[in-house]
């Protein structure tokens, strides 16, 4: 028998449900299962609104960090590049490196 088995096209494409990737859908499912853990040693007895809008929030924000935005990009990555951005590219026309006399 010489049988050949073929390795498909699609070997390294990354599975989606429901729109989501599934490593994001384990980061946002690992936030709320830390929002639970966390949130229990925080917030005590008495304060059980505060520990129910805790653990409603935290997966709510990080699922929004994940979904996509403008460009391909995810909200993640465009709030990194915002604040990754070069202070040194707005430089004064007046800006002087010494004092000269």
């Amino acid at each position: 028998m010489d049988e050949k088995y073929g390795v498909p096209r699609d070997i390294y494409a990354k599975v989606k449900i429901i729109g989501l990737f599934m490593a994001d859908i384990v980061f946002v499912g690992g936030s709320a299962v830390a929002a639970v853990s966390i949130g229990t040693k925080i917030f005590p007895t008495s304060q059980w609104p505060q520990l129910l809008a805790f653990i409603i929030l935290t997966p709510l924000m990080c699922l929004y960090l994940v979904l996509p935005a403008n460009g391909g990009k995810k909200n993640w990555h465009s709030m990194l590049l915002f604040f990754r951005r070069r202070r040194k590219r707005y430089i004064s026309l007046n800006y002087q490196r010494g004092e000269k006399r």
